[in-house]
């Protein structure tokens, strides 16, 4: 389209070129009779529910089984150094009571492993899905959260892979947004090779949706500007 109105400019041109009397030409009086942009009305009809898209019908894919393991590994050793930090500093340095100590560390290890299997849970709750517009996260135990990155707003992707990370063979995207100074999206649990060929497409995905969306943006200007 923006192929041939380009070539029914040039030949408005040639044939003004060519004319010395300014009178309308014969593709001048069919350009106004025929405007090259069509106002068509816009269907706001209101669409059943029934048709609706809804956010939570996305297939999801999980992570790396070797996360949760990783996850594990490293919420246990947390809690293990500050149970023995705290033990250390209430038994001698705080000097209490033995029989309020026996009943502070089983306490205190109860918290651990509390904290240590929620934090399984919830890695095992994280969720991904490459569309063909957007990239989409869940995460969130008890409070669901389902992010959704468009295409056309990402700006950058980075991997970061930490020590048990690559012990595991892991790592985790974090995808960055237009205007926006952290990550919008920080995927973990990621295989290494799954990771940098999920970047790789991300990028391409990224660059496609913003050319196409600058293109749309100029061909109405490039239409309006061939019927002046």
């Amino acid at each position: 389209m923006l192929h041939e109105t380009t070539e029914t400019q040039n030949s408005l041109v040639d044939t003004r070129a060519g004319t010395s009397t300014g009178e309308p030409t014969a593709i001048e009086h069919s350009l106004l009779k025929e405007p090259l942009i069509k106002n068509e009305p816009l269907d706001h009809s209101p669409q059943p529910q029934a048709v609706w898209q809804g956010f939570d019908q996305i297939p999801l894919s999980p992570v790396e089984t070797r996360y949760y393991t990783q996850v594990l590994i490293e919420t246990s050793l947390i809690s293990l150094g500050l149970i023995s930090i705290l033990s250390v500093f209430l038994i001698f340095v705080a000097t209490i009571p033995l029989q309020i100590a026996a009943i502070l560390l089983p306490a205190l290890l109860l918290i651990g492993s509390v904290v240590t299997y929620l934090r399984y849970l919830n890695a095992k709750a994280i969720g991904y899905a490459v569309c063909s517009h957007e990239l989409v996260m869940q995460t969130g135990l008890i409070w669901v959260k389902r992010i959704s990155l468009p295409y056309t707003r990402l700006q950058h992707i980075s991997l970061s892979q930490g020590p048990l990370e690559r012990k595991f063979y892991l790592r985790t995207l974090k995808c960055f947004s237009a205007g926006s100074g952290s990550a919008e999206i920080e995927l973990p649990g990621l295989e290494s090779k799954t990771a940098e060929k999920l970047r790789q497409h991300l990028l391409t995905m990224a660059a496609i949706a913003i050319k196409t969306s600058q293109t749309t943006e100029e061909s109405p200007l490039t239409l309006n500007e061939a019927g002046q």
